[in-house]
């Protein structure tokens, strides 16, 4: 039976290890952390007896990978999915917007959401019509070398608009401002939510942990197929000879009896293992998430989620016990204390929300992902193109592999896919 070590235990090196294991092929997967999962994971709040995200993630009906992965680990029932795309929009003023698609007639009824998306103008509306018109027709060749800024300003997108709709859209997807992210990324990005049919643009949200969501029954599907996994075991050199990597040191261990490795881990953390590569890794500059998680003596939120329009506050998710709030591209925010940022987000709070007040909070938890995602800027789309292993049982999967998405859940799915599939058609 071939034999393949996997590096890491997040969305991509599950991916990997599922799809190789379904092929009957010999898995050992390395993490070098307690616990599985990467950046999505779930934590436990032994006071309330609840478990709670990391980060809330929301995925879209675009993932179609995502889904497919889900499914295949019997774990696609442990997602609330919309009927169509519905999405809640409050401003300062505590008043509520909706942006709300019917379930048939699309793409008509992508266009009837915008057009009665009434916290723009009508003038504003139409001016994003016409924008997703254009982009049916766009190559996104044309925008290789534009900032997002820079395509709006083109199709004189109002500030407002930017503001109140596009905004919303680049931090929630692509985590980092306008002025840094490419254009051509954004635009495949849209593609895929609002041209790719009527399923894609609904919101995923888990019902459970993340942990339960997608780490319990990849081991489950990967352990019952004869996989190995070991926690809390660190690679720390890569030994090649002629092209080819022959062990894998850890610091418990060392293995030298394998087919293919696959490195599923961030670029920070490849960078730290000795090596003997003769390629140059890409080099990205990163983007930061904070996520508050608040225990409520009563929760008013009846909504699942909600969006905040020009708010330091994001995506409110409401959940049982607590509600979860995200503030993406949070750097401004990432040196102050958890105490500062509870007082900050709840003092936000009150202003959006007049049935919300901060003495209902009898509980919080602040977590702050310093380096959440790369920035998806035009320099990182080169890096991300251009890189590639010189080595024939080495590959790599991640989310900063080249998918052509940014940094998402998708993303890192689609290269364990890939990761895989490489593997598998180098062993025919």
């Amino acid at each position: 039976m071939k034999h393949v070590i996997v590096v890491g235990g997040g969305f991509a090196g599950l991916t990997t290890a599922v799809y190789l294991a379904e092929k009957g092929i010999e898995v050992t997967l390395i993490e070098a952390s307690p616990k599985l999962g990467g950046r999505t994971y779930s934590l436990y709040n032994e006071s309330f007896n609840d478990y709670y995200d990391n980060g809330q993630h929301i995925m879209m009906g675009c993932y179609n990978e995502t889904i497919s992965f889900l499914k295949k680990i019997n774990s696609l029932d442990k997602l609330y999915i919309q009927d169509s795309l519905n999405i809640t929009f409050v401003h300062r003023s505590g008043k509520s917007y909706q942006l709300k698609a019917p379930k048939f007639g699309y793409p008509m009824n992508l266009l009837f959401a915008i057009l009665n998306y009434k916290a723009l103008t009508l003038k504003e509306r139409c001016k994003i019509v016409d924008f997703f018109l254009d982009l049916m027709c766009c190559s996104s060749c044309d925008l290789k070398d534009k900032t997002i800024k820079e395509w709006l300003a083109c199709k004189k997108q109002s500030e407002n608009s930017i503001k109140t709709f596009w905004e919303i859209l680049v931090v929630g997807a692509l985590n980092t401002a306008t002025e840094k992210s490419s254009a051509e990324i954004f635009s495949e990005v849209l593609k895929e939510i609002f041209l790719n049919g009527n399923k894609s643009a609904r919101i995923l949200i888990p019902e459970v942990g993340l942990t339960q969501l997608y780490i319990e029954n990849a081991v489950k599907f990967i352990t019952s197929r004869s996989g190995k996994i070991n926690l809390s075991e660190k690679v720390i050199r890569i030994e090649t000879l002629q092209n080819k990597v022959t062990k894998l040191i850890t610091d418990k261990s060392f293995y030298d009896n394998f087919d293919f490795s696959i490195m599923a881990i961030p670029i920070y953390s490849l960078e730290k293992i000795e090596n003997d590569f003769n390629f140059i890794l890409p080099v990205f500059q990163y983007s930061s998430i904070i996520n508050v998680h608040l225990w409520l003596k009563e929760n008013p939120f009846k909504e699942k989620f909600y969006g905040l329009i020009n708010s330091k506050i994001h995506w409110l998710f409401s959940h049982n016990q607590h509600i979860s709030l995200t503030t993406s591209n949070a750097d401004n925010f990432i040196s102050m204390d958890s105490s500062g940022i509870k007082r900050l987000f709840c003092s936000e709070l009150e202003n959006y929300f007049p049935i919300f007040k901060s003495k209902f909070v009898v509980d919080f938890r602040v977590i702050k992902e310093k380096r959440a995602t790369f920035i998806p800027s035009i320099a990182s789309n080169t890096l991300r193109e251009n890189f590639d292993s010189s080595f024939n049982n080495l590959f790599f999967a991640g989310d900063w592999i080249n998918t052509g998405l940014p940094s998402t859940i998708e993303s890192a799915v689609i290269s364990g896919k890939m990761a895989a599939e490489k593997v598998i058609s180098n062993l025919k």
